[in-house]
């Protein structure tokens, strides 16, 4: 059987236990996920206890979450539970822990900011393929800032202010006074002042975290009519980051909670998590936000996944991901790779007619891996619920209009019409050249999906011929391929519309 763990954040603002299923393969996907909020930080006694309605409203909300992992099978020593920022300024947090596992059975482990970043800095490796950036985390009490390289840590800080903080120190929840911004404004630059690491380079990624930029992404999307509904690794520019910002500034708490795509449990602090956020912006100089769906719970699974020497720790943030959807989806890996080899060697051998490189390169890779994934819902027009699974699962490491083209290139394999209406409803991410991309690359998946039909490896490899008018491909087999060089043939005119040339498969 799978096995289940649960993982527990006791934030500052919120309580979120998320569930995760394991197979024996290693692979692994979110099962449940479910979020409270209590704002622990908030109206603490003398800034230094919390108070007693926030701990037993936590306390209920954890009870609540341990019968829920028990409907899953999971025994609380399998539930991996945190606590962050306000469980650790509080000078009364023996006396809350010992009242949740006295209550629950569950032992919490209030992180220090040191093992918060390290975590969070963990889940931004291992799910974006950005080498060289600096994190930030907004949370309700605490702002972590990382800066990295080379999958390293170089520099990081644990900031006691965040969202909540910002919000009840510096601002109003209703209505946003500018001279209360200028004040957390500088707040912030004066702790910022003493990190002489932070602004040596300019133009540098800045990976935002958290659930106040999440919700900022969200915002972004409505406003922008974007159309593909994905956080992870959602692209803003500074001018766009501070258009949503000068919107909500100008905004009284109810108006606020009319704005499109922000969360109505955040309405009343966003505003305290964005001015932090635009802090550290004028400050750094980023040349583009980047906003992760992944924070402090995924860099404990990854943490957890990598501690099993049974579990392979990849380094490349793309194969990582493309192994764990192979395993994940029981794709039959042999054709899946056969079908990868001879798409790649018809894109190899025929470089003069496509110019391609390599980006367009690993966008056959990828989609020949995934082809057949739809067959886990369906082998009927499983090439449309390829399409649906690449672009709504979350295939870390690549950016959002390679996913969408790999999701066509992928459904294009089969002899079916696959529908068009993608070009149209993406156009808004797709660059002018990406269809001849996928009319180009689809077709290379089309011939070696054919040259592999019997599943049984006939065709061991090609060598292809470019002649004035014609493209001679040579098939080098063992056994009877009859099938898969008829078939491959039936495309010679689509070949020739794409290409310009006749097409013949020997």
């Amino acid at each position: 059987m799978p096995k289940k763990i649960g993982i527990i954040d006791l934030g500052s603002n919120s309580v979120r236990l998320v569930i995760f299923e394991i197979k024996k393969n290693g692979s692994f996907k979110l099962i449940d996920n479910i979020n409270d909020t209590i704002r622990l930080i908030e109206n603490m006694i003398c800034d230094k206890y919390i108070n007693d309605i926030a701990m037993h409203k936590a306390v209920k909300t954890i009870k609540l979450y341990k019968k829920l992992c028990n409907a899953y099978g999971i025994k609380p020593n399998m539930i991996i539970a945190v606590a962050t920022a306000a469980v650790r300024k509080a000078d009364n947090k023996d006396h809350f822990l010992k009242l949740l596992y006295n209550s629950t059975g569950i032992e919490f482990k209030v992180l220090s900011g040191k093992e918060e970043s390290l975590y969070i800095f963990k889940a931004i490796i291992h799910s974006l393929d950005i080498p060289e950036g600096i994190i930030v985390d907004i949370g309700g009490g605490s702002t972590e800032i990382i800066k990295y390289k080379d999958k390293c840590i170089k520099n990081s800080v644990c900031l006691p202010i965040g969202s909540v903080l910002a919000t009840e120190k510096f601002l109003d929840k209703n209505i946003i006074f500018q001279e209360k911004l200028e004040s957390l404004d500088m707040h912030i630059k004066k702790k910022l002042s003493e990190l002489t690491w932070l602004n040596e380079e300019k133009n540098i990624a800045l990976i935002g975290v958290g659930g106040v930029i999440r919700n900022l992404a969200k915002i972004h999307r409505k406003h922008t009519n974007y159309p593909l509904n994905q956080t992870h690794n959602y692209t803003m520019d500074v001018a766009e980051f501070c258009d949503v910002y000068n919107i909500i500034k100008s905004t009284d708490l109810e108006s606020r909670k009319k704005i499109e795509g922000i969360s109505k449990n955040r309405a009343d602090i966003i505003m305290g998590g964005l001015a932090i956020l635009n802090s550290i912006i004028s400050v750094i100089f980023p040349k583009k936000l980047v906003i992760s769906g992944f924070g402090l719970r995924e860099g404990i699974l990854f943490n957890y996944l990598f501690s099993s020497k049974s579990i392979y720790h990849c380094e490349d943030v793309l194969a990582l991901s493309l192994s764990n959807f192979m395993h994940l989806y029981e794709i039959r890996q042999t054709h899946a790779n056969h079908v990868c080899f001879l798409s790649l060697s018809l894109f190899d051998q025929l470089k003069e007619l496509h110019r391609f490189g390599e980006d367009e390169r690993n966008l056959l890779k990828i989609a020949a891996l995934l082809h057949d994934i739809g067959i886990s819902i369906s082998y009927y027009e499983h090439y449309k619920h390829s399409f649906y699974i690449i672009l709504n699962s979350r295939l870390n490491g690549l950016t959002h209009r390679e996913t969408v083209l790999i999701s066509a290139i992928a459904a294009a394999h089969s002899k079916e019409d696959f529908s068009t209406s993608w070009q149209e409803q993406f156009s808004k991410i797709l660059l002018s050249k990406d269809i001849e991309i996928y009319d180009k690359l689809s077709t290379f998946l089309k011939l070696a999906e054919c040259l592999d039909r019997s599943e049984m490896g006939i065709i061991k490899s090609l060598e292809c011929q470019i002649c004035n008018d014609a493209v001679r491909i040579q098939t080098i087999r063992e056994g009877d391929g009859e099938l898969e060089i008829f078939l491959a043939n039936e495309y010679s005119n689509i070949f020739k519309k794409y290409f310009g040339k006749l097409l013949v498969i020997l």
